[in-house]
């Protein structure tokens, strides 16, 4: 029932990319995540192969349940590299966040983590907010099934939802 509602409070808020004023995650929007490639995956694999290829990602760690989602990846993306220190991006279940070592502070300005299960229960989505007021974590784009958090030094604090 917690996920229900929590679609309906997320459906009657979010934007598409015309609700969306920053530059970034407007491209971002636009030229990765509604681009119509017909990746048969699940949705938080389809988005990182998608952004791996967009932002020509080097690097990615995959967490938990994901490690065996890494012949899919590579199998998408040939020249992705599979590393656990100051990946590029890190793909992981927001319940799993607690369990891994992520320095915020440290790595670089492109950095993206996308994290599975947000809107799953009521503990994902403390979480999550807990996570957006990190003090670098400046663009969060909450898309019900999962979450992009980027830690550009240049963008000021901004957190969107969007419907995809």
């Amino acid at each position: 029932m917690f996920r229900f509602i929590s679609f309906i409070k997320f459906y009657l808020t979010a934007n598409n990319q015309h609700g969306i004023h920053s530059p970034f995650v407007y491209d971002y929007i636009t030229k990765c995540l509604y681009q119509n490639k017909k990746l048969k995956l699940p949705i938080s694999l389809k988005l990182v192969v998608k952004s791996i290829t967009y932002f020509k990602y080097q690097s990615i760690f995959l967490v938990g349940d994901y490690k065996a989602s890494e012949e899919v990846v590579e199998w998408h993306c040939p020249d992705i590299s599979f590393i656990e220190n100051n990946a590029d991006v890190v793909l992981a279940n927001i319940s799993d966040l607690s369990n891994i070592n992520l320095d915020f502070r440290n790595g670089s300005n492109d950095r993206m983590l996308l994290l599975d299960g947000i809107h799953k229960n009521k503990r994902n989505l403390e979480s999550w907010k807990n996570l957006k007021s990190e003090h670098n974590v400046r663009v969060t784009i909450d898309m019900f099934y999962c979450g992009a958090v980027f830690f550009r030094k240049e963008q000021a604090k901004e957190h969107f939802k969007i419907r995809i």
